[in-house]
């Protein structure tokens, strides 16, 4: 391994380790400080009684029907990150892969939204074919340009580095048996 890729590769876990920490400690205030929201007769009952003017975007529904597992599933990513930067400043192998699984999965998730921002941003609001807000739906607009530009952004971002930091070969290096077999002649 070069020095160069090295380099890259402790940069990786130190950024890993510090956002999956800083990550952790929010998810786990806010997963305490959501348990302590939903022990509240009060809050269901506000809850249960709000009405929200416009349809949600799907990804916000499937949020709002499922908050808790929402939670759950950030302080889980968040731990997993976290892992990842400290197995990568070990020199672990389970580490590698897992930060390239990571990345990869950041950059399919960023071209899901890029496809389809309408996962994220409501759709424009109109009433038998007539605009009833034209603020709103120009404001709609915007926001799915800008996530558009944003999710192609951070996508290439997290694919280009996990081409850069762990390699386009699937984590095997030359000279590293592969599921058990011979090292490769040279």
């Amino acid at each position: 391994m070069t020095y160069r890729k090295r380099t890259l590769i402790t940069a990786a876990a130190w950024a890993f380790a510090l956002i999956g920490g800083y990550h952790s400690a929010r998810a786990i205030y806010d997963n305490l400080t959501l348990s302590s929201m939903f022990s509240s007769p009060g809050f269901l009952m506000g809850m249960a009684g709000a009405l929200i003017p416009v349809e949600l975007p799907p990804l916000a529904r499937l949020a709002a029907a499922h908050i808790r597992l929402v939670f759950a599933g950030y302080l889980l990513l968040s731990l997993s990150v976290l892992s990842a930067g400290v197995g990568l400043l070990l020199g672990k192998d389970w580490a590698t892969a897992l930060s390239r699984r990571l990345l990869y999965s950041a950059a399919g998730c960023c071209a899901a939204l890029f496809l389809f921002p309408g996962l994220l941003v409501p759709e424009p609001f109109f009433i038998d074919g007539v605009a009833i807000s034209a603020d709103f739906n120009a404001a709609v607009g915007v926001m799915s340009f800008y996530l558009r530009v944003a999710a192609l952004t951070l996508g290439a971002i997290f694919f280009f580095a996990a081409r850069l930091i762990f390699g386009p070969g699937g984590g095997r290096e030359e000279g590293r048996p592969v599921n058990g077999g011979e090292a490769p002649e040279r």
